[in-house]
């Protein structure tokens, strides 16, 4: 189940992970197991909102940038650097949300 639907749900889902990874996603009681987020979901997810996204924002010029923000991210995590992990997200969310001409 997609968990995110439009740009509001993506960017509030990118907090989340961005609070919650690598390991401290709160466990639902009314998943199971193996239905719980976690790291690796979530990076799904994340790339999977990329299809939800009007094509203005995600355009083709920007969707390989988005991409490997997000495996960059994913790795970084992977590999222990939560904190650089969680600002390659957040470069990931400012490529999407911010507009042309803002800093």
């Amino acid at each position: 189940m997609s968990q995110v639907a439009g740009p509001d749900e993506l960017y509030d889902f990118i907090g989340y992970v961005v609070v919650c990874a690598p390991d401290q996603f709160p466990e639902q009681d009314f998943l199971e197991p193996g239905e719980q987020m976690n790291l690796e979901r979530a990076f799904v997810e994340l790339n999977g909102s990329l299809d939800s996204l009007d094509q203005e924002v995600v355009t083709p010029a920007k969707r390989p940038r988005l991409v490997e923000l997000l495996n960059r991210s994913l790795e970084a995590y992977r590999g222990g650097d939560t904190f650089g992990g969680a600002h390659l997200l957040q470069d990931f969310q400012d490529l999407i949300f911010k507009r042309s001409g803002e800093e």
